[in-house]
């Protein structure tokens, strides 16, 4: 039979080192921008929106401070709006392209 020796030691150490590593796993990703859309047009500037949220939720979720939360909370119901209307925007353009509406 093989016997193996643990001290307090080897367990603290193991303890802290696990510790130490657990703390890289929580990195925020780099804001990731489609090749294919294009730079300037509307879908762009709404998936960028759709990927700040994203960020800003996972960085929310972090968070201690409840204060903290409620006010990231409240930028994404505005970033929402935003990404809502410039959603309108489109669908209008392109059923204005498309001749399927009346222009306004």
């Amino acid at each position: 039979m093989l016997y193996v020796e643990v001290t307090q030691q080897d367990l603290q150490r193991e303890f802290h080192q696990a510790r130490q590593n657990a703390g890289h796993s929580h990195r925020l990703p780099a804001l990731a921008f489609p090749k294919d859309i294009p730079g300037a047009g509307l879908p762009a500037i709404c998936q960028a929106l759709e990927s700040t949220r994203h960020l800003l939720e996972m960085y929310r979720r972090q968070l201690r401070d409840e204060n903290g939360r409620r006010t990231l909370r409240r930028l994404d119901k505005r970033l929402h709006a935003v990404a809502s209307q410039l959603q309108r925007i489109h669908t209008e353009e392109e059923r204005r392209k498309n001749g399927d509406g009346l222009a306004s």
